[in-house]
């Protein structure tokens, strides 16, 4: 048996109909670049998210730079960004000009850890950039008491789309909150795309005009803006699937029920807050036979991936600012013993007991 990590063909058989005709009536109009779709998606995202406004845009990272060049930030200053994460969320920053100051995890849940955010600020710090891993969602309230008032709070959701903390949805709480599409994210795209949700209207417009070349009109140019802006296709496949996002989710969390009472005496989960309804984007469990066991199970015909095996503040890409290997402690031993199984809307029960019981002979075996 072959087991994807995640089945993007099984995911678009099961919306090919619906996803389509809308891509061919797209065609049809040969409205490419903005139109309706665009607009239909940024009122139903902005719906679903319980937000005042959304601005489609072309992909996560950029949905992340354009909130912080709204809001000012750049040479200068600095970000606060976990460093357990995809080095998009330090990249945006990164790529403002402004510098990531990276911060360490909780260890039950490898969520930002709120004190050392604390003591990682100082005057130069404008804002911190949670990250909603795995699908659960960061404790904003809890990063923001320990923020303060002055600085603005930014979520990265790229993986918790319809998540919720505290029974509010995930975009509704955050001063913006940025989304990913990418194809193996629980609502993907056929492509690249990303978008912010605010309930700012003015930092929404700001985002949106600096998305399209900085215009007021098709040749007036307030600022130097970009081209940033969500396509029609996408914003036509991301309006069909996000109709099957409820219910998608609703799977993956059937899935990874099972893994977890079916492996709880073989691996350790991360733990679920009481306030937060995770989205179930990735079910990973910890071992310190993590590589041992990934490629056990690759062996059988089992996908398994590791997200992140070298944490940001270690990365290359961020050696100027001269961290070293033990100034994030348990960032880097979750580094060492994460392993993402298999999980996504479409996995059959024979799947997912195919993979449980080699996770288990893996551990019978010795």
């Amino acid at each position: 048996m072959k087991i994807p990590l995640v089945d993007l063909k099984a995911n678009y058989l099961s919306v090919k109909k619906e996803i389509d005709e809308k891509i061919f009536s797209v065609i049809g109009d040969t409205a490419f670049v903005k139109g309706r779709e665009l607009d239909d998606f940024e009122k139903n995202w902005a719906l679903k998210c319980n937000a005042e406004c959304c601005a489609g845009l072309a992909n996560g990272t950029v949905s992340l730079e354009l909130i912080l060049k709204a809001l000012g930030i750049g040479p200068g200053d600095e970000v606060i960004v976990p460093s357990h994460t995809f080095i998009a969320t330090a990249e945006a920053v990164a790529n403002c000009g402004a510098k990531p100051v990276f911060a360490d995890c909780i260890e039950k849940t490898a969520l930002i850890d709120p004190e050392s955010v604390k003591s990682s600020l100082n005057v130069k710090t404008k804002a911190v950039i949670i990250v909603d891993l795995y699908g659960q969602p960061a404790d904003h309230n809890a990063v923001k008491a320990a923020a303060g008032e002055n600085v603005f709070i930014i979520q990265d959701a790229a993986q918790s789309h319809l998540a919720s903390y505290k029974n509010k949805t995930v975009g509704s709480y955050a001063y913006a909150t940025s989304f990913s599409f990418y194809p193996g994210k629980n609502l993907g795209a056929f492509g690249d795309a990303g978008a912010v949700v605010t309930n700012d209207r003015g930092l929404c417009e700001k985002i949106k005009m600096l998305s399209d070349h900085g215009r007021m009109s098709k040749y007036e140019h307030l600022v130097c803006g970009t081209n940033a802006r969500m396509d029609n296709i996408q914003a036509a496949v991301l309006n069909v699937k996000m109709r099957h996002l409820a219910l998608w989710n609703e799977k993956r969390k059937k899935t990874v029920d099972v893994y977890k009472k079916s492996l709880k005496n073989s691996v350790s989960f991360f733990e679920l807050e009481p306030s937060a309804v995770s989205s179930n984007h990735l079910i990973v469990i910890r071992t310190p036979e993590r590589n041992d066991l990934k490629r056990y199970l690759e062996e059988r015909g089992i996908s398994a991936g590791i997200h992140y095996p070298v944490p940001l503040h270690l990365q290359p890409a961020f050696s100027e600012l001269g961290y070293k290997t033990g100034d994030l402690p348990v960032t880097e031993k979750i580094a060492d013993e994460i392993l993402s199984l298999p999980v996504y809307p479409e996995m059959t029960e024979e799947q997912t007991e195919y993979v449980i019981e080699n996770v288990k002979k893996y551990f019978r075996q010795g």
